[in-house]
């Protein structure tokens, strides 16, 4: 009788490995963090002040007429463009 149970347990354990779910316990909240800390970095108080300098210093060229409107169309878009990411990526990603 032992051996019986034995041969039937070795048939179904692979069986029983097949057939689990996955425990599925596994997150990515490290990740998630780190990336949130970029976002947060590049749309919170160091991205404004960052945004400001740039516009200061679009300003000054402009003062003294060195301004390349190139330039200055890509701080204007950049600076739309960072701090309204996360509307225009919720926009799209709202069911």
């Amino acid at each position: 009788m032992p051996r019986l149970a034995l041969h039937t347990l070795l048939l179904a354990l692979p069986f029983a490995a097949i057939l689990a779910e996955p425990a599925l316990a596994q997150n990515l909240d490290p990740l998630e963090n780190m990336l949130q800390v970029v976002v947060d970095g590049l749309t919170g108080p160091i991205g404004r002040l960052i945004a400001i300098l740039a516009v200061v210093a679009a300003g000054y060229m402009m003062f003294t007429g060195r301004l390349n409107w190139p330039l200055f169309l890509a701080i204007f878009f950049g600076v739309v463009l960072v701090f309204s990411a996360a509307t225009i990526i919720d926009g799209f990603a709202a069911p």
